[in-house]
């Protein structure tokens, strides 16, 4: 169950937050300084430089600040010495004109609250801060101070240090803390979800930060929230639809606000990866130096290079692996995606990914494919539907328990056929059908025929030429490759129209009709090819008849008629596979040739 695993990840890596629940980290930006006299010293940044990607950007720095025992959007409930800036100093230039009234309210309750800890605790720094509240012309001085804070930003105050590092104010705190959550739990029990235990059950949870640029609300989201009639079943309130003591309840709330962090400000052991409008949280439940996503998203040669070569049957690492993909809708928490297996397993996965996608390249080893190069080569601009995202990354983690299907095929083939005048096309693919560009979609149509042949039962495809394969479709996309080979061998000039620009969509799904006419053009480039480069159109011609003897003609003719959607695949894959195997040929038998002092007389 996925709380269970978020509670446990609490227990594992959030033992201080766990042990101390009226406290939580937060970024606050700014510092209000006040003297033991109760004046307004200073205004003071809280920020510091951290490396985003390649980019260094000022964040407001950590701090522990009191948490709140109860909901906020309503009514006053101010926070102890670090609060939002219209708790600490009122309506200001941070307030809209329509909450002046309200941030007044709020900065009413924080002054009370203030000289109420200072009269319990008989604390001099509460007091000190006291005194600047009695004195209206220090709180318009530090107002003016802070004309450049934003609203909602976090201001703690200071009196040689900040309140709450203090022990009187952590633990009054404390005290208040726990007296209004004693409170909000009365009457409510029942045995708990994650721990299976009989008592206490929350009635409502703590809020989840971190997915407002997922499509949640800034201010938090809920992922189990029972707040409308039609959910009170059997006279069940609130949260007594999914019941889960206090405890385990902040333990999952804890463990997602932490994995929803930036990784700069992450407490814990887990990863955050956003693709496609998705949020993508993965953890081991014991630490270790693995990060599944960046296997994916990065593949960086050394790790890739690393686990191609692992023994996942040998590994005794029994460690477990957790994946989560969250989004938000409003003020709910969506889970999009969840999967927890051993962690043998998932790098096995992992390693058959990497395998699938690999295609013969006569220009040396090519760097391995990653997770946003496919994206490019199933949508012109590299953002499909979320939905095709997920189902790639599914596949790389879950492996062939989630193959990639039909819908996948077509998205790949499409591209290949047209692959647009987009600007990142143009970058990441290319323009043509050249193998450069056919590196990466050939990997992903090679991925995804292999996956439907293995639900059939047939065998797979190889990364680089099969010269015993005689599926026709396959034998057909061989044959188109080598009459672009010889169109180009006859040709003296650049061709301004090919006959790979002219048929390859047609030939791709009605054989029967493209290839007569390619035949035509193919015997009038012979002809030419033989006048001028006789050797070349003899191995042209000596590859041409062999491909035709593997073809069993049909009631169609030589050809088939028409090439289902794997077929097509296949069609694709054997002109890919012939063309690299082509230029390779062509590039040996012209370093054996300068090493020998010859010339070279063509090249195909």
């Amino acid at each position: 169950m996925l709380v269970q695993a978020l509670a446990r990840y609490a227990d594992d890596y959030l033992k201080d937050q766990l042990s101390d629940v009226a406290w939580e980290q937060k970024p606050v930006r700014w510092a209000l300084e006040i003297s033991r006299l109760g004046t307004f010293m200073a205004s003071v940044q809280r920020i510091a430089s951290v490396a985003r990607g390649k980019k260094q950007v000022e964040v407001p720095m950590l701090m522990s600040v009191p948490r709140s025992p109860v909901n906020r959007n309503r009514g006053e409930h101010p926070l102890l010495g670090t609060d939002a800036i219209a708790y600490v100093l009122g309506p200001g230039p941070w307030t809209p004109d329509k909450q002046k009234e309200r941030a007044e309210k709020h900065h009413q309750a924080f002054v009370a609250l203030l000289r109420h800890a200072a009269e319990v605790t008989g604390d001099p720094a509460l007091a000190s801060c006291v005194l600047l509240y009695d004195r209206p012309e220090e709180v318009e001085k530090a107002r003016a101070a802070f004309r450049e804070a934003q609203a909602g930003s976090l201001v703690a105050l200071s009196c040689g240090d900040a309140l709450v590092n203090r022990d009187a104010v952590q633990s009054f705190w404390r005290q208040q803390y726990q007296d209004a959550f004693d409170a909000r739990m009365e009457g409510h029990t029942g045995e708990c979800l994650i721990s299976g235990k009989v008592g206490a059950i929350a009635p409502t949870h703590e809020r989840i930060k971190g997915v407002s640029n997922l499509g949640g609300q800034a201010s938090g989201v809920a992922l189990m929230s029972f707040s409308k009639e039609a959910f009170q079943s059997y006279g069940w309130e609130q949260n007594q639809n999914s019941p889960v003591s206090p405890g385990r309840a902040m333990a999952y709330v804890l463990a997602l606000n932490d994995l929803l962090r930036p990784d700069d400000a992450r407490v814990g052991k887990g990863r955050r990866r956003d693709i496609a409008g998705v949020g993508f949280l993965t953890w081991l439940r014991n630490p270790a130096d693995f990060d599944a996503l960046d296997i994916l998203e990065t593949a960086a040669p050394n790790p890739v290079e690393a686990l191609l070569k692992l023994d996942p049957h040998a590994d005794p690492d029994q460690n477990r692996f957790y994946l989560v993909g969250v989004s938000g809708n409003g003020g709910r928490l969506r889970v999009r995606y969840w999967v927890t297996d051993w962690l043998p397993r998932v790098k096995e996965n992992l390693k058959n990914w990497h395998e699938q996608l690999r295609v013969s390249y006569p220009w040396g080893g090519p760097q391995p494919v990653r997770l946003w190069q496919l994206l490019y080569a199933i949508d012109r601009d590299g953002k499909p539907p979320a939905h095709d995202t997920l189902a790639l990354l599914r596949r790389g983690i879950e492996g062939a328990a989630q193959p990639l299907g039909y819908a996948m095929l077509a998205a790949a083939l499409a591209r290949l056929r047209h692959p647009g005048n987009s600007a990142g096309a143009k970058k990441q693919l290319g323009d043509s059908l050249s193998l450069p560009r056919l590196r990466i979609p050939m990997g992903l149509i090679r991925m995804c025929v292999n996956d439907i042949s293995r639900s059939k039962g047939a065998a797979e495809m190889s990364e680089g030429l099969d010269p015993s394969c005689v599926l026709p479709a396959y034998v057909c996309g061989r044959l188109m490759a080598e009459f672009d080979n010889l169109q180009r061998a006859a040709s003296e000039t650049e061709v301004n129209s090919s006959v790979l620009d002219r048929y390859f969509a047609l030939a791709s799904t009605y054989p029967a009709v493209a290839f007569p006419k390619i035949e035509s053009l193919a015997r009038k480039h012979l002809r030419k090819l033989r006048r001028d480069k006789a050797k070349a159109a003899y191995a042209i011609d000596a590859r041409l008849r062999d491909l035709h003897g593997l073809l069993q003609p049909s009631a169609s003719g030589a050809f088939p008629a028409k090439l289902g959607l794997p077929d097509q695949g296949l069609f694709a894959l054997g002109y890919y596979h012939q063309k690299a195997w082509s230029i390779a040929q062509a590039r040996d038998r012209k370093q054996s040739n300068e090493a020998a002092g010859n010339g070279v007389e063509y090249e195909t």
